[in-house]
């Protein structure tokens, strides 16, 4: 089917090329015969353009606003002509759209070509926008070129832009003018000079916003003597002799994956503490109420040490309870802070990203108390004040209870109503007479918690990322736990691997890739071609199910090929750019393809 329908594109073009000229048609070129493949890859129909709209553009972004005056001048020179001027991000979705021409402002709205559509090939096929994107490489796409019906109308130019420094794609800039108007390398060339404006202009920009962090970071380091400073960005990592000489090797490490975390989490502000791998606790501090997330982060650096509070100091001897697995100084405070509260009878906020096992924490420890499991219970399926309500008599019912532990999970999701009732409920409870409280919030709010404001104890389970030397521990466990048996092992380089992987899932990835690997009956020793794609990459972001399977795709070309980039790029039909700067999105590195 693929075939077939490539044949009919190429026939379409072919003899749509005769009918205009009468004369033999051309060869196509192969970079429109490689888009046109993947565009069947991807699915694409060819009778009718399907776009979707993804978000309102942002006109604050960098890219936009080092654009939006070179667009409107050349704009204003081109005012009332047949052109459409257009500056998209990396993914497709167009940004700005200057075109005064009526006629051609009808026809790019009748195939939304406009802001907050997105133009990539997965979803468009064969353009200029998307096209350029996906090469890497100046594109012009004209006519019958497309892949979608819709768009032959129209030619197309467009030209990558790339960031100042890092030269990593940024977006496009993409001028398209009707088939009838369009003028040849003219339109390509008034593309590229524009493009190359536009990473002039963000270079600019990009200095002045380094110069901006770096006067921030020497006001951060005269204001206050001998205190540890640490300035961060996107490109940028400034810290003191203070900072480097306090805080070292794996601690650094995890202390810049902290800030990175925090600085772009736009509700950020004020101080956060955070368990370094050597369980030593630090705060950070951001130097204004309102970082400026576009220059960076300007953090005072405090190390206030481990916890000597009478609590966690008379658990500090307990076992870790069976089931709990991991040696890490970070998880084991936690593991021990948990274990304190519940011993005090203290109610308690369990924080932490998602699988990272806060719920499993307080079971494990009940049970090893008692040999009964706690009460779970999870928000409730149904917003309606009937649900809500029941759900809410269940809870206070099984508070009643001295003698029960209730966690309530994933109190973050709870509706801001119901969490209002849910609170002035527990603050009327006399804590004394009621079940042991232990609730759990995803990654810690930011803003006040009121939920969490009730409870004497907070604890931070750290993330797997940050748990580096339990990873060994954790996949032995389940593979006991999958393979009781005792017949299945990873190798050494297998396990090398499996260290090197983000797990932006936590605990609960780490199971699922095991469980996986256990279930081929006939595998004896995981070896590193036995892992799947995931556990190659160091990119720590949750990828969407396409994006997932595009990352997959390169691996497998990769590996196919022994790692040879040149060749996995021309098997797969892209530019070695577009690898390569896919390589990076996808965290990459031909170091763990071997």
């Amino acid at each position: 089917m693929p075939t077939r329908a490539l044949e009919l594109a190429r026939e379409c073009y072919l003899s749509e090329q005769k009918r205009v000229d009468g004369k033999k048609p051309a060869v196509v070129r192969e970079m429109v015969v490689a888009s046109w493949q993947r565009s069947i890859e991807h699915a694409v129909d060819m009778r009718q353009l399907n776009v979707p709209f993804k978000q309102v553009p942002d006109p604050d972004a960098a890219l936009v606003r080092a654009a939006t005056p070179i667009m409107e001048t050349l704009h204003g020179a081109l005012a009332n002509e047949p052109v459409s001027l257009m500056l998209t991000d990396r993914e497709g979705l167009v940004l700005v759209r200057k075109v005064s021409h009526a006629g051609l402002t009808s026809r790019l709205n009748r195939v939304q070509l406009a802001p907050g559509h997105v133009f990539s090939e997965r979803y468009a096929g064969t353009n200029g926008i998307g096209t350029s994107l996906a090469s890497g490489q100046a594109t012009v796409i004209s006519g019958t070129e497309h892949y979608v019906e819709d768009l032959r109308p129209l030619h197309c130019a467009a030209v990558p832009i790339l960031h100042p420094t890092r030269r990593v794609v940024l977006g496009a800039f993409n001028l398209t003018t009707p088939v009838s108007h369009s003028s040849g390398g003219i339109a390509l060339a008034l593309t590229q000079s524009t493009a190359q404006q536009i990473e002039r202009e963000l270079a600019r920009i990009s200095s002045q916003r380094e110069y901006n962090l770096f006067e921030r970071y020497m006001q951060a380091c005269r204001s206050v003597r001998q205190v540890p400073v640490l300035a961060l960005n996107d490109d940028v990592v400034m810290m003191n002799d203070k900072l480097r000489s306090t805080i070292a090797g794996p601690d650094q490490e995890a202390l810049l994956a902290h800030a990175r975390e925090f600085a772009e989490d736009p509700g950020f502000a004020g101080t956060l503490s955070v368990t370094l791998p050597s369980g030593r606790v630090v705060e950070l501090r951001a130097t204004t109420s309102e970082p400026d997330n576009d220059t960076g982060v300007v953090f005072q650096v405090r190390l206030v040490g481990p916890q000597r509070d009478k609590m966690t100091h008379s658990v500090r001897t307990t076992p870790i309870p069976p089931g709990v697995v991991g040696g890490a100084p970070s998880w084991v405070k936690a593991v021990a802070e948990v274990q304190a509260a519940y011993a005090a009878r203290v109610w308690t906020a369990v924080l932490g990203e998602a699988g990272t096992g806060k719920a499993h924490l307080v079971t494990a420890v009940h049970r090893a108390a008692t040999g009964r499991a706690p009460i779970l219970v999870d928000p409730p399926v149904s917003e309606t004040v009937q649900a809500e309500d029941t759900w809410l008599a269940a809870v206070a019912e099984a508070m009643r209870d001295p003698h029960t532990v209730l966690v309530l999970r994933g109190t973050h999701l709870l509706s801001p109503r119901l969490a209002l009732l849910l609170t002035e409920a527990l603050a009327r409870i006399d804590r004394d007479r009621a079940a042991r409280l232990f609730v759990t919030i995803q990654q810690p709010t930011l803003g006040p918690d009121t939920l969490q404001a009730l409870c004497g104890a907070v604890v931070q389970l750290p993330p797997v990322r940050h748990r580096a030397e339990d990873i060994t521990a954790l996949v032995r466990h389940f593979l006991r736990r999958y393979r009781p048996a005792g017949d299945l092992s990873c190798s050494p380089a297998a396990m090398h691997l499996l260290h090197r992987c983000p797990w932006p899932e936590n605990i609960r990835q780490v199971e699922t890739v095991v469980r996986a690997l256990a279930r081929r009956q006939s595998l004896r020793v995981v070896e590193p071609d036995d892992l799947p794609p995931e556990c190659r990459v160091t990119s720590r972001a949750p990828l969407t199910p396409i994006e997932s399977a595009e990352r997959d795709t390169i691996l497998r070309g990769l590996l196919e090929h022994d790692g040879n980039v040149f060749q996995a790029a021309k098997n797969l039909g892209i530019s070695r750019a577009t690898i390569y700067r896919k390589m990076r999105r996808y965290g990459i590195h031909p170091t763990t393809l071997g």
